[in-house]
């Protein structure tokens, strides 16, 4: 099976390839059929009473130390791409970033796909997909973090899967003409988290259904996790592969075992009001392993967030999010104190919370702007987040048309 599937993605891969023979640009989330260019250009202003993000969170077993990010005004992204809609039913996407000073000034392909559409009759619909894209996993997943209403990465996704998930790998989609949808998907899943190995080590499966008014999905991963690695040392950025820890070094822990994640999500809209929110549940099970022995570990997080919009005007939208996070871990051996600690999950009965306010403006010339407020509680300090984002899609000034 794993053998079938590398196969598989080189022969999209190929594919994949010809359709950066025309580099123009557009805009992030694209449906338009035809040749769609992606250019975009963002950047923040970012003002905090302390660290942002916290080096640790001290109720969930990370993979390392982040790095704070720098204050003041900083670029944030430049995303240059393109989709083509070869046939009504067969489209491709390749889209790289390049990412400033937060996340360690480094280029890397985001999305590259190819996406195959069949309409079994009027009413049943089939999707498939293959290569890098956005997991199934919540719906906020969906969207890249550049485009999100709130800049600030929601505690639970930090804790469950680094903040956001992209990965290789193929999925199907089934929708119906009522609404009703599932999916599923096999993915390398060589990042947190998981770890770098050979093969397919994350499976997804989920669905739900999408009306006028309001929507839910119920999505679930299981994640094979061979040596992952918990580093006391500072890293900056996000990387789409992560190298295995088969044997433990110094001020380093090593994971081995499997990870569920559970998420429910949903929206509706009441009075021109739209009440949106995620729920996020997660469990690792297996070994922890130290210089200082090993031990048996099981660690769940639990959290999402709530989250209001309102429109104040056709360009200007008012948003509200609360959110909280919690764990708990258990560690059976010898050491097992020692080994939380050098884990840094001996103090993980506090359960953290953020509330955030904001606005958008999304001006004239493909220009939007993203004002936010958070307040971030970790139970050893208060963090007052300032953050002022904006984003030029460029591309659309000149948009071509199919």
């Amino acid at each position: 099976m794993t053998r079938n599937y590398c196969l598989l993605l080189a022969n999209y891969a190929c594919v994949l390839g010809l359709s950066t023979v025309s580099s123009l640009v557009y805009s992030h989330e694209v449906t338009e059929q035809g040749v769609v260019p992606i250019l975009n250009i963002g950047g923040r202003y970012l003002d905090t009473a302390y660290d942002y993000p916290m080096t640790r969170l001290p109720n969930a077993l990370e993979s390392s130390a982040q790095q704070a990010y720098v204050q003041g005004a900083q670029l944030e992204f430049v995303d240059v791409g393109l989709q083509v809609a070869w046939t009504s039913d067969i489209t491709t996407l390749v889209k790289g970033s390049y990412h400033g000073t937060d996340l360690g000034n480094e280029f890397a392909i985001e999305q590259a796909w190819l996406k195959y559409h069949y309409d079994i009759n009027a009413d049943h619909q089939l999707t498939a997909l293959a290569g890098r894209q956005h997991v199934r996993l919540g719906e906020q997943n969906l969207v890249h973090s550049h485009n999100w209403q709130f800049g600030v990465t929601p505690l639970v996704m930090r804790a469950a899967i680094a903040g956001g998930w992209l990965d290789d790998g193929v999925s199907l989609a089934w929708e119906h003409e009522q609404g009703w949808q599932a999916f599923m998907g096999a993915y390398q899943a060589d990042s947190f988290p998981s770890v770098k190995s050979q093969g397919a080590n994350a499976i997804n499966v989920g669905g739900g259904w999408q009306g006028h008014f309001s929507h839910w999905q119920l999505s679930a991963a299981h994640f094979n996790v061979n040596g992952r690695p918990t580093e006391q040392q500072l890293t900056q950025g996000h990387s789409h592969a992560q190298s295995a820890c088969l044997v433990p070094t110094l001020g380093q822990v090593c994971f081995d075992g499997q990870a569920l994640i559970v998420v429910a999500s949903g929206a509706k809209r009441w009075y021109g009001t739209e009440f949106s929110g995620e729920a996020w549940w997660k469990r690792e099970t297996g070994d922890l392993a130290s210089v200082s022995g090993l031990v048996d570990y099981q660690g769940d997080i639990s959290g999402g967030w709530l989250m209001a919009s309102h429109p104040l005007n056709p360009t200007i939208e008012a948003s509200l999010r609360l959110e909280t996070l919690a764990g708990q871990h258990q560690l059976t051996g010898a050491n097992a104190g020692l080994i939380a600690q050098e884990a840094a999950i001996q103090d993980s009965a506090a359960r953290l919370s953020r509330y955030g306010v904001g606005l958008t403006w999304r001006a004239p010339y493909g220009m939007t702007w993203r004002l936010e407020l958070h307040q971030e509680d970790n139970k050893q300090q208060k963090n007052r987040i300032f953050l002022l984002r904006y984003q030029w899609d460029i591309a659309s000034l000149w948009p071509i048309k199919p």
